[in-house]
């Protein structure tokens, strides 16, 4: 069955769950779990998300992020590509260190917000990582109790929704918490509606709906979106089109990736095949692009020229997301 679209929308809550590739570890040490940790706070810095909890474990990690106006793939994509790039150099590997693409639950807050703020924070007791939650320094639990200098767990958020003062909200939080240990692994956070909705009928049925939007793709073809990258950043289509590995030439064919998967909606095969790379490389510069536009505003110009070139002299294509039931 083919995967469904998330559905992201300014002030969603979602549960991620990102796992290892094959179920490998993907800390192998205190020094890991700081990096992820750091590439965690600048993102969320950048993005301006709310994160209520977190815990990294050996082979996997749990978030819950309340999302701005940047979506969530936005915000997972390069905090996942840049942490692979570090552990690969770090630790001597290559290839993908995560399993697939990332799950994420959007998730009914009224109804579950308390509920998954105490199931994240208590899962490496349960997991048998830690005799006790303050055990861990891994998780948000570290951040509320004042063990990090630098907290990247929205505070605040997390403690207002258990009392107005601060010490009394620390302490129900801890009752709360306590009140938890007994519970293992809670299936009913994962039985969803439509594969990817925590909640009840009306608000699945809500959030499915309000994804039920056209959307626009344009007419390119890769050779047209060649020649536009080319016009735009003075690299040649034959350099653009060859085989060699110069920064200039992979740059442009990231650009055209780029252009073709998100103005032009095709798939990422039928790209690797015009430039005769492995899916793999595609998806590789895909990602660097993706990355890199976040941070750098020449190559943001870049694309937002090219892509109102488009817009101005291809023809739309209008494709209805399809979400199931």
């Amino acid at each position: 069955m083919p995967r469904k679209p998330r559905i992201e929308f300014p002030g969603a809550l979602y549960h991620v769950i990102a796992r290892g590739n094959n179920r490998q570890k993907i800390f192998l040490g205190e020094k890991d779990y700081s990096r992820f940790l750091a590439r965690l706070k600048l993102y969320k810095k950048k993005f301006n998300f709310i994160l209520y909890s977190y815990a990294f474990m050996p082979n996997h990690i749990h978030l819950l992020i309340e999302a701005s106006d940047v979506p969530l793939s936005q915000i997972m994509q390069p905090l996942e590509l840049s942490y692979t790039q570090y552990f690969n150099l770090v630790h001597g590997r290559v290839g993908h260190l995560f399993q697939g693409r990332y799950k994420a639950i959007l998730c009914q807050k009224d109804a579950y917000l308390m509920e998954l703020i105490r199931y994240i924070i208590l899962n490496p007791v349960r997991s048998g990582l830690a005799k006790h939650v303050a055990d861990w320094q891994w998780c948000s639990y570290s951040d509320i109790t004042g063990q990090k200098n630098d907290p990247v767990t929205s505070i605040e958020d997390v403690l207002g929704l258990f009392g107005k003062k601060r010490k009394h909200a620390f302490e129900s939080l801890q009752k709360f918490l306590n009140d938890g240990l007994s519970g293992g692994h809670r299936e009913e956070y994962y039985n969803l509606k439509d594969q990817r909705v925590l909640g009840d009928s009306d608000f699945a049925e809500e959030a499915i709906q309000r994804e039920m939007k056209d959307f626009e793709h344009y007419n390119i073809t890769v050779g047209e979106a060649v020649h536009l990258v080319s016009k735009y950043t003075g690299v040649e289509v034959e350099e653009i089109s060859s085989s060699c590995r110069g920064r200039h030439g992979s740059r442009a064919r990231g650009i055209v990736a780029y252009i073709c998967k998100n103005v032009g909606g095709l798939a990422s095969r039928e790209i690797s095949r015009y430039f005769k790379r492995s899916d793999a490389m595609i998806s590789r510069l895909l990602n660097w692009i993706r990355v890199e536009r976040n941070k750098d505003q020449e190559l943001n110009g870049l694309l937002s020229k090219i892509e109102k070139e488009i817009k101005l002299n291809f023809r739309p294509l209008l494709v209805r997301m399809a979400v199931g039931k």
